[in-house]
């Protein structure tokens, strides 16, 4: 064994093992919650895992398109819960929460964006090998693309009334998207 941990091949073993398992445990979380949450037609955003010094915290983070307020969140947990401990997927030293993802969250999935549609974001982007960061409105979404309404400052710098040049329709692939997120206009 010591010539293997010599080798570097055992980390990376356990490393990937444990990508895998996680993967996995999702998956599995996800496909036992989804029927229960449809039924209180709350939508699964992601199911999380966060380490801590004294054990785990799973933490299944939900959407509704009213809101989802603090009841709700102990409602979900309240019929998830049982779920969860008759299929052992929670040991002793692990907490479980249910959340709202927040609106700092970044858009990472299909329907992240899909909920967001209208919405203004910042977007980092990959375009003809550059990256690019533009700010405007999801006007729509397909499979594997958005469309962003963005409106640039002809410029900051003016003292006076600020012009806007016209708004100009962008597409980007969701795969080629670095990082997006909700601006928040106050």
């Amino acid at each position: 064994m010591a010539g293997i941990i010599k080798s570097g091949i055992l980390l990376p073993l356990f490393c990937f093992l444990g990508t895998v398992f996680t993967q996995s445990l999702k998956e599995s979380i996800s496909n036992l919650v989804l029927p229960v949450l449809q039924t209180e037609e709350v939508e699964l955003v992601d199911v999380e895992f966060e380490g801590e010094p004294n054990g785990k915290t799973l933490r299944i983070l939900v959407h509704k398109n009213r809101g989802v307020s603090v009841e709700d969140c102990r409602h979900i947990a309240k019929i998830i819960q049982p779920i969860l401990s008759v299929h052992q997927l929670l040991a002793d030293n692990w907490s479980f929460e249910v959340s709202s993802p927040g609106v700092d969250r970044p858009l990472i999935s299909h329907d992240d964006f899909r909920r967001n549609q209208g919405q203004l974001i910042s977007v980092q982007y990959l375009d003809q090998g550059k990256y690019r960061q533009s700010v405007g409105r999801i006007e729509s979404i397909t499979e594997t693309s958005v469309l962003i309404k963005v409106e640039d400052m002809k410029s900051k710098r003016q003292k006076k009334s600020p012009k806007k040049s016209q708004a100009q329709l962008i597409e980007v692939e969701i795969s080629d998207i670095q990082s997006a997120q909700i601006e928040l206009v106050w």
